[in-house]
């Protein structure tokens, strides 16, 4: 049986998000549900939320992203986690500039997790490149934020 271009690369997609949501659990962040995540800071202490809506995209359309993390600490104003996993040649790659424009103008600081192996190394290197630039903060592939994460810096 086949499936839609886009469905394994979804749920691959969403396999990287959990990753992000178990190291997140991992360091003590409890997990509430996107509509209680904004007023829940309240709380001071580390939370997130997946898949939580958090402004526009460039063209306007609500930005949903993957992860959104609080610490009172180390992310007082808030830490966006996106998943990008491509495991073979596609279109993913070609989104990668509309992501790094819509985050851009938003005002959260952002990482982004690329992994899967299927990018040309054009395009990895290319978003590579935008980190430091705007709210784009870092481009980690799953090893790399995991040590990320272990220096305490999540």
């Amino acid at each position: 049986m086949t499936t839609p271009a886009g469905t394994g690369a979804n749920r691959s997609g969403g396999r990287l998000e959990m990753f992000a949501a178990d190291i997140l659990d991992e360091h003590n962040y409890f997990e509430v549900i996107p509509v209680r995540f904004f007023p829940a800071r309240a709380m001071e202490q580390p939370l997130f939320a997946r898949q939580c809506k958090v402004g526009k995209d460039i063209y306007g359309k609500t930005k949903r992203v993957d992860v959104i993390l609080y610490h009172p600490r180390l992310w007082k104003n808030c830490l966006v986690i996106q998943s990008k996993w491509q495991s073979s040649h596609g279109s993913v790659e070609e989104k990668y500039p509309f992501e790094v424009l819509s985050i851009a103008q938003n005002d959260f600081d952002t990482i982004i997790i690329l992994d899967g192996g299927g990018y040309t190394d054009g395009a990895k290197q290319w978003i590579i490149n935008q980190s430091g630039q705007n709210h784009l903060k870092h481009v980690f592939n799953q090893g790399e934020f995991s040590r990320f994460a272990s220096h305490g810096r999540i």
